[in-house]
């Protein structure tokens, strides 16, 4: 009931932030639907779910960290985009600007998400991907996928929340610093606006 309640309040809040774009999709959906267009009227349909999708990831962004420990966010880099075909939207955030620097990434309804979680979830699938830089951590209360890539230092931490995919890439650090900071991010309220 709860999750009811938070997702009418939220998709109100969305709503009335983007009531005009709202309603003018709306009324072009309305419009294409009662002339018998179905095929443009789906395609406004997804159009606006992403619509949606955007302006939720904007509020994500505001809850990514200012800093992630000595690493300044870097504000022109941060962006909330929507992906091809409608795919999901991509919320992206930079920080640093000497050699060490870090990506904050979230994508909402990531194709990669199932296979993901399948191989977090199932030992079978991760012994038949084994890979000596991979394996799986507890960041919270979320299983993840820590991954040392080929470069010097480099370090990807993919983290699956409901229908999102996080994921933390950090040049020239280790294994501890990167789950300390992943560690510091607001998962919780992330997943509850994603949802």
């Amino acid at each position: 009931m709860k999750k009811i309640i938070c997702y009418i309040a939220l998709t109100c809040i969305i709503t009335s932030l983007s009531a005009q774009d709202f309603k003018k999709n709306i009324s072009q959906v309305q419009s294409h639907y009662t002339r018998g267009k179905l095929q443009d009227a789906h395609f406004a349909l997804q159009q606006m779910m992403q619509d949606l999708d955007i302006t939720i990831g904007r509020e994500v962004l505001k809850l990514f960290p200012l800093r992630l420990d000595t690493l300044s966010a870097i504000p022109k880099q941060e962006e909330v985009f929507g992906n091809t075909q409608f795919t999901g939207v991509t919320i992206e955030k930079n920080y640093g600007i000497t050699n060490k620097k870090a990506t904050l990434s979230v994508v909402i309804n990531s194709p990669l998400l199932n296979s993901l979680n399948a191989y977090i979830t199932s030992p079978l699938m991760a012994g038949l991907g084994s890979d000596p830089n991979t394996r799986i951590v507890k960041v919270g209360h979320y299983k993840a996928r820590l991954t040392k890539e080929a470069e010097e230092d480099q370090y990807k931490l993919e983290i699956p929340m409901t229908n999102a995919l996080l994921t933390l890439t950090v040049l020239k650090s280790n294994e501890s610093e990167i789950l300390a900071w992943a560690g510091t991010l607001p998962l919780e309220k992330m997943a509850s606006l994603i949802q």
